[in-house]
């Protein structure tokens, strides 16, 4: 287990003497000075904790991105505490192409700042979207860099636990960009090599069998998230369609195969892939093969052409998946306001103002439910003790703004769903 005492200091920046001394008088740490070092521009992405934020490094002109995390929202919570220093060591030690590069990091009084390598390029899914074909020669590339990350990953006996296509990033827009496994939010250092852990996480679809039992998991689980990976990249469609965990543990153990090629979608599709996929999601985890092994495997080795076009199928699955993803996003939203609503506020807002219509709903409605989430002096003081704890943790998070910010972030997402929604429904007889 990693603490603050593991992890190496930031260096602070010769600054000015007058800020140094505003700094000190003010109570900030010795590091807070760096923050001078960066022009902050827009937020990239929101989430239980913090803001992910694109800046500017004046002292050497590159662009990063800097995660900012709230440390009242971590204090008093010594797990997620523990994911904060584990990440801040993890990354620190990590040098590779294909990882999201450490560039520094700081704090004030009261937040984090991780800052790390940004990754212009954009998602994994979304750019192979915007090309004009798609071929098993392009995802053999892919798969390649990600293989060559994560046997590199496991030889530092650290264990990423959430690849999925959301944390592989392009580095920039050019045709011939590397790719970079980012967000090692939940990732852990492992004593020696069979080393286990036993707290689960990751993300349902792509976490291996293991990690939700109790007999504790390794560095086998990524290997299984690449199996998942190199299913839904040559496809376009989940490889998993359980919605719990009974339900994917049942899926995948119940047939002699955890996954099934469904034709006609898998039929333009060589047997090697087929091949490398079983063999990635072997049920076993002690039986599942490593990177290493993977990386001579006959897909990722062979000189045979695969070069028929995918694309047309892919971006078929890839855009019900999407818009399924949208979907489940907006009603999580919806969910968040209205628990909260029934938590701790009080009005004569009508259960209509966020209610889902038909499994719609705006940007406007998610800022005006979150507008009337009102706090009465009474209310306040008729709160237990519990409920103002409460209360406190859920402001200090700054819920409501992530809230606006995750709807604002989706907002044309948001219209051309409902739009789309609108168009079928009129067409309906």
């Amino acid at each position: 287990m990693v603490d603050k005492s593991e992890i190496q200091e930031p260096t602070p920046i010769e600054g000015h003497k007058v800020a140094k001394f505003l700094q000190k008088i003010s109570g900030q740490p010795s590091s807070y000075i760096n923050k001078e070092d960066y022009i902050f521009g827009k937020t990239l992405g929101a989430g239980s904790f913090g803001v992910v934020r694109q800046a500017r490094r004046i002292s050497t002109g590159e662009d990063v991105a800097v995660k900012i995390l709230l440390k009242k929202a971590l204090q008093g919570n010594e797990v997620h505490l523990q994911m904060l220093y584990d990440e801040l060591s993890i990354l620190q030690r990590l040098h590779h192409p294909h990882i999201v590069a450490f560039k520094d990091w700081f704090e004030s009084k009261d937040k984090f700042y991780i800052v790390t390598q940004l990754a212009t390029g954009g998602e994994l899914f979304d750019r192979i979207l915007a090309r004009g074909k798609f071929t098993e020669n392009d995802a053999v590339k892919i798969i390649y860099q990600l293989l060559d990350a994560v046997k590199y990953i496991h030889s530092q006996n650290v264990v990423h636990r959430d690849l999925k296509p959301e944390n592989i990033l392009y580095v920039n827009n050019s045709d011939n960009s590397d790719l970079v496994i980012a967000d090692f939010g939940i990732a852990k250092q492992l004593k020696n090599n069979d080393d286990m852990i036993f707290k689960a996480a990751g993300s349902l679809g792509y976490v291996a069998p293991e990690v939700l039992t109790v007999n504790g998991h390794g560095k086998a689980c990524d290997i299984w998230s690449l199996g998942v990976i190199t299913y839904t990249l040559l496809s376009g469609y989940s490889a998993f369609i359980a919605e719990s965990v009974e339900g994917f543990l049942e899926e995948c153990t119940s047939s002699t195969y955890p996954v099934t090629f469904h034709r006609p979608y898998w039929d333009k599709i060589s047997d090697e892939a087929k091949k490398f996929i079983l063999s990635a999601l072997t049920i076993e985890p002690e039986e599942r093969p490593t990177a290493e092994q993977l990386l001579s495997h006959p897909w990722i080795t062979s000189t045979m052409s695969h070069d028929a076009d995918l694309l047309p199928s892919v971006r078929e699955g890839f855009d019900a998946r999407k818009k399924f993803r949208e979907a489940v996003e907006i009603v999580k939203l919806n969910n968040r306001i209205k628990k909260l609503r029934e938590t701790y506020c009080v009005g004569d807002e009508t259960e209509s103002d966020i209610e889902l219509n038909s499994g719609q709903t705006s940007l406007q409605s998610l800022v005006n439910a979150t507008n009337k989430l009102n706090l009465s002096s009474d209310s306040k003081s008729t709160m237990s003790e519990e409920q103002k704890r409460k209360l406190k943790s859920t402001l200090t998070q700054n819920t409501f703004a992530q809230l606006v910010v995750a709807a604002a972030n989706n907002k044309e997402k948001l219209k051309q769903y409902d739009n789309e929604l609108e168009r079928k429904q009129s067409e309906t007889p």
